[in-house]
């Protein structure tokens, strides 16, 4: 599995050097529409959840995502011995490679997790507090490198220009503070403000590179930049070396900024059941200091002989670290100085979502769009998602994913009981084609998502008179019986009422 794993994201790292950042998708998906998540606020910050909540330190929440709109089949192919070989074999044809690359391929690893964590309720408002680490790493790789890395196998001379190729990753930490309450009986507002911490970024930035190809040597022309952020990853040209070689460095705060999430949701009266929400969330930047930034520029002419031998090696791990070792020795950077800080931006997720409730809003079904905005692209979603909540304290949801390359099953299962240990269980993406190591075979999508939180007081501002719609679980009014889903309960009222009537009318 390690194998395989490094081999669908070698590509992606191939210029960057063998740097080990780790890095964030908080992309929204199939928990979008179930009240009883703790951490839906974290998706929208107008949404308030049923209970308020303590996350459980460092489990509180755990989201892992990785997607690519490659996936191993594309790289990976099985030779005539049985064995599995890189697309650099000479048993894999050009053309049966390069028909399964994209114009742009696109391979991303985020992770987003709560270390602490808390949320409640004060009169009519919703509060919530949290400490969270968010690190993503994206790559954008055009067709052209694909093409020049198979086809030089051939050593036919050629020409090749290689443009927009974007290697983005990037760590920091949180400390988020929302706030959530309705304005009328029909629009519930919300917004978090967050600190951001940067802890490492790293961005290489290729314009441009022309590749003469020749039956003796090769001459590159490249036009390209890379900046290390941080003092995480201590960075230095070697001797007799082109690229940057990487090493931990201090483990220390390098920059600082913040971010805003801005959320709304709308629940007309004239359709009981409909409900209209949008968020604009991690609307932020970092900025780093001069003295915390290292910078590297290729803009010379480097000759290089040419590939060693790939292609006939079996261990795919030697494979790609030939690859890598050699695209490196392509491009030769000097070390420039950086004149002033510089403020990044981090990753703006934008998401839309429209659900209609049933049968008590026992079930509902739901339309989201979200739209991610990378450094190096734009990726974008729907989500097609049905919703079934017997009770407060436990619902299940299914959808399915389309758009931007992303086919593919979701699921969610939230058990919160008002007392003991709420779980929750979710993943955006199940990939349908998998291998036997269950690794996706086509559009690498997967998914997983734990959150662990103790329940505390119930939502009761949103359950009693004061708004009698019970605006985040069940649309109904209390003044109106026949709407209400626990007509047995409202009955025995009734009864009790008028017996305690009839008592004291007899005493009168």
């Amino acid at each position: 599995m390690k194998k395989i794993a490094i081999a669908s994201l070698a590509l992606g790292l191939l210029l960057s050097g063998k740097s080990v950042l780790t890095a964030q998708l908080p992309v929204a998906g199939v928990e979008y529409f179930q009240p009883g998540y703790a951490y839906r606020n974290l998706l929208n910050p107008a949404f308030v959840p049923q209970w308020g909540y303590v996350g459980v330190p460092v489990a509180g929440l755990i989201n892992l995502n990785v997607g690519s709109n490659l996936g191993i089949a594309d790289l990976l192919y099985p030779l005539e011995n049985g064995e599995l070989a890189t697309f650099m074999h000479p048993e894999v044809s050009s053309e049966e490679f390069l028909s399964h690359i994209k114009k742009r391929n696109k391979i991303g690893f985020d992770l987003n997790t709560n270390i602490l964590s808390t949320g409640w309720f004060w009169g009519k408002a919703f509060w919530s507090v949290h400490v969270g680490l968010r690190a993503s790493v994206q790559a954008a790789l055009p067709y052209e490198l694909f093409e020049f890395a198979k086809n030089e196998m051939y050593a036919n001379p050629s020409q090749y220009t290689i443009e927009n190729l974007e290697a983005v990753a990037k760590a920091y930490l949180e400390v988020g503070v929302g706030y959530a309450r309705p304005i009328t009986e029909e629009i519930t507002v919300g917004g978090r403000f967050k600190f951001l911490v940067g802890v490492a970024e790293a961005e290489l930035m290729v314009d441009r590179m022309d590749i003469s190809l020749g039956d003796e040597a090769w001459r590159i022309q490249s036009n390209a930049d890379l900046r290390v952020f941080g003092r995480l990853l201590a960075s230095e040209i070697p001797e007799d070396a082109r690229f940057p070689s990487f090493d931990f460095g201090a483990i220390a705060p390098s920059g600082y900024g913040a971010a805003l999430d801005l959320g709304a949701e709308y629940r007309p009266n004239f359709l009981k059941g409909l409900r209209f929400s949008l968020a604009l969330n991690d609307l932020g930047f970092i900025s780093y200091k001069q003295g915390d930034i290292s910078q590297y520029t290729a803009s010379g002419e480097v000759v290089f002989d040419g590939f060693d031998n790939l292609g006939t090696d079996m261990d795919v791990d030697a494979e790609v670290d030939g690859l890598m070792s050699d695209l490196q020795e392509m491009v030769d950077f000097d070390e420039t100085p950086v004149e002033r800080g510089l403020t990044r931006r981090i990753n703006t997720i934008l998401n839309a979502g429209v659900e209609y409730g049933f049968w008590g809003n026992r079930f509902s079904v739901g339309l989201l769009s979200s739209t991610t905005f990378y450094r190096a692209y734009t990726e974008s979603e729907l989500s097609l998602i049905a919703n079934i909540r017997p009770a407060r304290w436990f619902s299940l949801s299914v959808a399915y994913s389309f758009l931007g390359g992303r086919n593919g099953i979701g699921w969610a299962l939230n058990i919160t009981p008002s007392n003991g240990l709420n779980i929750f269980l979710a993943s955006n993406y199940t990939p349908l084609q998998v291998s036997p190591q269950f690794i996706p075979l086509k559009n690498a999508h997967a998914n997983f998502q734990l959150g662990l939180t103790i329940p505390l007081g119930r939502n009761r501002a949103y359950t009693q008179e004061k708004d009698p719609r019970d605006v985040n679980v069940f649309p109904y009014s209390f003044k109106d019986p026949e709407n209400h889903p626990n007509k047995v309960m409202l009955r025995k009222q009734a009864r009790q009422a008028g017996k305690a009537a009839e008592l004291e009318k007899e005493q009168d």
